[in-house]
């Protein structure tokens, strides 16, 4: 079964995350299989490509972010980090950062060469549904089951901003293009 899906930014490779904790690669001109990664004990969460296309980010129910590298489907780094189910995932801008949001109240950044973890995001008072980066990539924007969305300061791993209006948990945010803007969407129906 499925859980969750993502096209690589050139649209030529679909990755799916099942529930038996691999990731099927596809090639979308055919629909062939490339790959099957595999490694995992839990459900496959979130997916998240690089930039570049070249490497996907995975996280799942075993409280892991794995970095894959799609080519030789083989994983580059298995970062423990997280206490909970890794619920968001996402890649910085410039591809050198994934952000990861958890069922632990936290958000973590990582770097991709060497998986280490670079800041611990703490704030949130309810499991972390959605993170983003915004255009530049300077900052992170996550919603929660605790109804905010709050802004971090990816450097300094500082919150920036918390922003309050829902009546029920946040289950996504997004960047407009120009950075400008936020939009969060929530059980509430808005």
């Amino acid at each position: 079964m499925v859980i969750c899906s993502a096209y690589s930014p050139d649209g030529k490779t679909y990755a799916a995350g099942l529930y038996n904790g691999s990731i099927n690669l596809y090639e979308t001109s055919s629909w062939n299989r490339m790959q099957r990664l595999k490694g995992r004990s839990e459900g496959v969460s979130s997916l998240s490509f690089s930039a570049t296309g070249g490497q996907i980010a995975s996280g799942s129910g075993d409280k892991t972010v794995r970095m894959w590298d799609v080519d030789a489907g083989e994983c580059v780094h298995a970062s423990h980090g997280h206490s909970s189910t890794v619920w968001s995932i996402v890649y910085s801008p410039k591809g050198d950062r994934i952000a990861s949001g958890s069922e632990d109240k936290t958000v973590q950044l990582w770097d991709i060469d060497s998986g280490e973890c670079i800041h611990i995001l703490q704030g949130h008072y309810g499991a972390v549904q959605s993170v983003v980066y915004s255009p530049k990539g300077d900052r992170v924007a996550s919603g929660s089951v605790d109804k905010t969305v709050v802004l971090w300061n990816v450097e300094t791993g500082k919150r920036a901003h918390t922003l309050q209006g829902h009546r029920y948990w946040v289950r996504s945010v997004v960047y407009s293009p120009n950075g400008d803007r936020i939009a969060s969407e929530s059980k509430d129906k808005t």
